[in-house]
Parts: C-alpha cells; sequence; structure tokens
C-alpha cells in the first residue's frame, strides 16, 4: 500500500509521513501537491499526508483548494509536528549568494533571514530537499531545511534554529478515499474531536450570518474563505469545529447547515495529536555523534597547530592586530556573518594562538608559515563554527536545564548549564594525546593544551550561550 506525500525524501512532508504511516504502507514521493491528491484519489488502498497549516506562515492554500476540488478524499488523522529550519550550505566560509528553500519554508525564516543576511535574494525551489540539492552542487547557495536533509546531501549546519518564532509547528493530515455514505472514512486511530467543513453558499447579503447561526453554542476553532474556482469573485469557506463538547452530533450540525447553504461538505474528522519536539525515531545527531565528529576536528587542528610550530613566528609578515575579548569573538560566531568571523578570528589567532605555538624570531624563507597560518586559522574556524551544531543538538537533549537557566537571562547561568566537565577533560586528555602523536615537544604540547583550556573551549562555551539566550 502507498502512502504519498510531497517528495523528494528528507522534506518535512517525507518525515511526517514516516511517522504517520500504517503497518505495510510504503511512504512514495511525489513532484508536487496536485501529483499527491491525483494518485491518491485513484488508489483505492492507498492515503496521503499532506501539510496543513503552519502556526507561522498560516493555511496552505493549494492543499485547502485541492480538498475542495476532491470529494473523494477525507482527512481522517492530524499531526501537528515542530518545525526546526536550519541554515545550511556546502561549507562555511564561502559567502553565500543566494538561499533557497521551498516558499512556505522562507516564509517561516524571513525575519531572521533579513536580519543576519540583509538584502540577500531569497528564492523559492520546488521543496526543502531540492533547495539542499542544489546548494550541495553550488557552495554559494545556502538551503533552509531540516538537519536530517544536510546529513542527506552532505551539507554542513550553517546556522541552526532560523525560524522567526519559537514553537514554529505544521500540522499534517492524514488524507483517505471514503465511501460515499460513509461521512467518517476509515476509522482514526484516536476519537475524533475536531471535523472540517467545506460550505458554499449564495451570494446575497446576510448569507454569510446564516451560515454561521446554527453554530451558535459550537466551539469554530477557525474559518477561512477561498476563491471558488471558475466563479468570478465567489468563495467557498472551510470551517473547521469542536465536535462533541456542545453535546450535538456531527449529523444534526451538518443537517442544520445545508438548511441554509448552497451546498456543505464534511472533509474529515479527526483529533488533533501533538509530535513530541524530540520523536523517538529523530534524524538529528546526537551529542555522543557530534562529539565523535570533534574529536576529528581536534585531530585535524592539532595537526595544523603542529605543523605551525615548526616555523617561526615571523611578526613581520603582519599587520599590527589588537587582542579581541573573548566574549566579542564568540559573538561573531554566533550571530555574525563569515566576515565578521574571518576578522574576529584572525585578531584572535596572531595576538594568541600564533605566540603561543611558534618560537619568536623569522624564517629564512617564510611562504611555509603563511601556508601553516591559513591551514590552522581554517581549522579554528570550523572548530568554533561547530559550536552551532552541538547547542542546537543540546537544546533538545538538555532542553529543561537550558529553558531553565534561559529564563533568568544570566549568562553565567546559562554557561553553567552548558559546562560538562567531564567532556572537557577527556578533551584535554585527548590534545595530549595527540601531540605526542605529532611528536611535538614537550613546552609545545603545554602550551596547546593551555590554548585548550584557557581559550578555545571557553570560546566554544560562550558562542553557545549566545545562541541560547539570542532573543529570536
Amino acid at each position: 500500500m502507498n502512502l504519498y506525500y510531497l517528495g523528494p525524501e528528507e522534506t518535512f512532508s517525507h518525515r511526517a509521513a514516516t511517522r504517520m504511516a500504517h503497518a505495510g504502507e510504503t511512504p512514495t514521493p511525489c513532484a508536487d501537491l496536485r501529483e499527491v491528491f491525483r494518485r491518491v484519489a485513484a488508489d483505492p488502498g492507498g492515503a496521503a499526508v499532506v501539510p496543513f497549516e503552519n502556526t507561522t506562515q498560516g493555511f496552505v492554500t493549494e492543499v485547502m483548494d485541492l480538498l475542495a476540488a476532491t470529494p473523494a478524499l477525507q482527512a481522517v488523522e492530524c499531526r501537528a509536528i515542530p518545525v526546526h529550519q536550519h541554515l545550511l550550505s556546502k561549507d562555511l566560509t564561502t559567502p553565500l549568494a543566494k538561499i533557497l528553500s521551498k516558499a512556505e519554508a522562507l516564509a517561516q525564516c524571513r525575519a531572521t533571514l533579513a536580519r543576519i543576511y540583509p538584502g540577500l535574494p531569497l528564492i523559492p525551489v520546488s521543496s526543502t530537499a531540492e533547495a539542499a540539492r542544489l546548494a550541495a552542487e553550488d557552495p554559494t547557495l545556502g538551503a533552509v531545511a531540516g538537519e536530517t536533509t544536510a546529513t542527506r546531501y552532505g551539507l554542513t549546519l550553517r546556522r541552526p534554529d532560523i525560524q522567526d518564532t519559537r514553537g514554529n509547528t505544521t500540522r499534517f493530515f492524514r488524507l483517505e478515499a471514503h465511501t460515499p455514505g460513509d461521512p467518517h472514512g476509515s476509522p482514526s486511530p484516536l476519537p475524533p474531536t475536531h471535523a472540517l467543513l467545506y460550505a458554499t453558499i449564495d451570494d446575497r447579503p446576510g448569507s454569510l450570518l446564516e451560515l454561521l447561526t446554527p453554530l451558535r453554542g459550537i466551539d469554530l476553532t477557525f474559518i477561512q474563505s477561498r476563491p471558488i474556482l471558475g466563479e468570478k469573485w465567489k468563495y467557498g469557506f472551510f470551517l473547521e469545529l469542536l465536535i462533541g463538547a456542545s453535546g450535538q452530533p456531527l449529523a444534526t450540525v451538518l443537517a442544520a447547515l445545508k438548511a441554509v447553504a448552497r451546498d456543505v461538505r464534511l472533509l474529515g474528522s479527526y483529533t488533533i495529536a501533538t509530535q513530541p519536539s524530540v520523536p523517538n525515531d529523530t534524524g538529528t545527531t546526537a551529542l555522543s555523534n557530534l562529539r565523535a565528529m570533534i574529536a576529528d576536528i581536534d585531530a585535524t587542528l592539532l595537526g595544523a597547530f603542529a605543523a605551525r610550530s615548526r616555523f617561526r613566528l615571523n611578526p613581520g609578515l603582519y599587520a599590527h592586530a589588537e587582542p579581541i575579548p573573548l566574549d566579542e569573538l564568540a559573538k561573531a560566531f554566533a550571530s555574525g556573518d563569515a566576515t565578521d568571523q574571518t576578522r574576529a578570528l584572525r585578531r584572535f589567532y596572531l595576538t594568541t594562538v600564533a605566540p603561543c605555538i611558534a618560537e619568536p624570531g623569522d624564517d629564512p624563507e617564510p611562504r611555509g608559515a603563511l601556508h601553516a597560518d591559513t591551514a590552522a586559522i581554517a581549522a579554528l574556524a570550523r572548530r568554533f563554527r561547530f559550536a552551532t551544531r552541538v547547542i542546537a543538538r543540546k537544546r533538545i537533549e538538555q532542553a529543561p536545564a537550558l529553558r531553565a537557566a534561559a529564563a533568568s537571562g544570566d549568562p553565567a547561568k546559562v554557561e553553567a548549564a552548558l559546562l560538562n566537565e567531564e567532556v572537557e577533560r577527556l578533551v584535554l586528555l585527548r590534545t595530549q594525546t595527540n601531540a605526542a602523536r605529532e611528536g611535538l615537544p614537550d613546552p609545545v604540547a603545554r602550551h596547546i593544551a593551555m590554548l585548550y583550556r584557557d581559550y578555545l573551549l571557553p570560546i566554544s562555551r560562550l558562542i553557545q550561550v549566545h545562541i541560547v539566550l539570542d532573543p529570536r
């Protein structure tokens, strides 16, 4: 049996479909929503999962229109799923020229993107997964999508959680064919609490009031008008009712509405189930896996430090740089663009890192030192930028503690909630192991351990503090 959804794989509709699939169903991607409706309407044993409403962007009007035009289908289940939008790109250093995504996803992040990348064009494409596919081919393109999409297309998490509002959630419907005379379609796994109706009325004064009068005493959770195809300036009305609370049977309500409307059709009855923020089958990379990735980054970083330590400081190669406060550096990586980060990191590297790992003096041929500097700065940037991935996961795995700390507004309390002394101890032990593997002399190894203890680990924490306290 097929369960149709708006593809390709790793769209939010795909993730919803995998969670709403019944035993024996195969999630089947479709090129667009029109194809979803066409294929499920022609498949007696099939079903479909479609987005209906987002808390930030509102209703998916195309789905409403297709529901009105496809009387063979009804909604039998509704699931509210939290949506976390992330900015993905091929790497973290190439400046972005455009940001791509499905129109609804871009709309959910428009204010945040305008603040972070003012003036950058936002280009709608067919799906979040298509945006990721294009970004994987061009490092100047950013994609707004989910984190599992990054894994699928080999992209890097450039900025996590860029949706404009917290609690960004989308309601998805499960659609099934129904038999005429059986208004409820297939039974829902939960007793229905809501009913979705579609009504058309005559074009005359007072007709909308007449439609609503039978609903007195019934909780109308929303009413939305949509143009009727082929009838100029005529509208149909979608109404969602909270059924059961009024004591009136749904059949009685439908009969009362049909007496005053041109036509009334039941589009479905369902209970709105809320998906937990962290489903058991979450595709977000767990902290344990992220720490393994950090171990690889640290091995590369220490190798770059070791290569730089083989040259002298060569101070004449660089323009004078003022030391940078650690908090200012952390802010650049928490909320600045690539240019801000490069400038801040260069100051930190020239005034703190290079003097720590290189002996004073000049090399006869300084080009090797410059190449080593470039590699070390790139490795450092990757280390600091990875903090954004770590905090995205900590927000899930350590949510209660972080929420309490963030509510205080105290950076020290947030940093204390983020601190894991055992993990940082293991990082320092790993630094010693990597230094020994590189054959570094004891003084250099001690200086690098000091860099980690006094600078790199605290800066990574401060980046995360700023992201947690960001008022978005």
